[in-house]
C-alpha cells in the first residue's frame, strides 16, 4: 500500500505539470509480463527495448525470466524523452 501511494503521488505530480507531463501513456501489467505490456504500450510506433535496463530486485534473473515474469501491481510507463530528467527528479523526491 505504501508503494502504491508513492506511485500515485508521482503520477499526480506529473499530471499537474500539464503540457510538460512526462508521461505519455500508462499501462497496467497483467498476464504475460513485460513482454506483453511493453509491446502493447509501444504500439503502433514500435520501440527498441533494452530489457537489461529494467529495474528489478533480483539481478540474477535471465532475460527470458524478465520478459515473462508476471509481477503483481506493476505498471509500464511511456515517457517523453525530453522530460526524463524531470520524471527522475519526481521519482527520487517520492522515493520510488
Amino acid at each position: 500500500a505504501e508503494m502504491q501511494q508513492k506511485v500515485n503521488r508521482v503520477v499526480r505530480a506529473c499530471v499537474e505539470l500539464g503540457p510538460r507531463n512526462p508521461i505519455l501513456s500508462i499501462h497496467d501489467q497483467g498476464a504475460g509480463g513485460a513482454g506483453n505490456v511493453l509491446k502493447e504500450i509501444a504500439e503502433p510506433a514500435g520501440a527498441f527495448i533494452d530489457i537489461r535496463k529494467m529495474l528489478v530486485g533480483d539481478p540474477s534473473m535471465s532475460v527470458l525470466e524478465l520478459w515473462t515474469a508476471e509481477f503483481q501491481e506493476n505498471n509500464a510507463l511511456l515517457l517523453a524523452a525530453e522530460h526524463e530528467a524531470a520524471f527522475d527528479k519526481i521519482c527520487k523526491r517520492e522515493r520510488v
